[in-house]
């Protein structure tokens, strides 16, 4: 009676263990790490830019300039009036520090995105343009405005602000143009 309460005890819960492995790959391939399709982002001329990646909630890819590996994020293409693009995306920009008055001057790079090297994105007309920061410290420097030239920018009375000093730059439209796109 024990041996038969034993082995029925036995085989449930190795069915009950072989659902669950069943119901983890359906849900994403727990066990062993996603093997789903990865979204790439591609240029308007088609070129593959970059896997898809997400750092701290935004869309981006993740590129190589000058051996440092940095964020650059991608939006939306919109009209102006909350309409979106389904399918066309951009460059994003933000992030940009300037020493001068209406984001004019030295660019300054203030924030970084997870532990890749901090970036700036600047958007001037149809050029976007990514500065890299170097790999030192931060430091602090007097600050007139932050945003983008033309656009979004705020001018204030200079006051000291940590940022990183520019290392590199890196013309997105260029070597990626717009519009971008999402493929298999």
């Amino acid at each position: 009676m024990n041996n038969r309460i034993f082995n029925s005890l036995v085989l449930l819960s190795a069915l009950f263990g072989t659902c669950l492995a069943t119901a983890a790959d359906e849900n994403g391939g727990a066990r062993h790490g996603s093997d789903g399709p990865v979204a790439k982002v591609f240029d308007a001329n088609g070129r593959f830019v970059g896997e898809m990646v997400y750092f701290q909630g935004y869309p981006g890819v993740v590129l190589n300039i000058h051996g440092a590996p940095v964020y650059a994020g991608i939006t939306r293409i919109g009209n102006g009036y909350f309409e979106q693009s389904a399918t066309d995306l951009k460059w994003s920009s933000g992030d940009a520090a300037f020493a001068g008055p209406n984001c004019s001057g030295t660019v300054y790079v203030v924030s970084d995105v997870g532990v890749l090297r901090p970036t700036a994105t600047v958007r001037n007309g149809s050029t976007v343009t990514l500065y890299v920061a170097s790999g030192s410290r931060q430091q602090a420097v007097l600050i007139s405005s932050v945003g983008e030239p033309g656009v979004d920018c705020c001018s204030y009375r200079p006051a000291q602000r940590l940022v990183w000093a520019v290392e590199s730059i890196f013309d997105l439209t260029q070597n990626y143009p717009e519009p971008l796109r999402i493929g298999p």
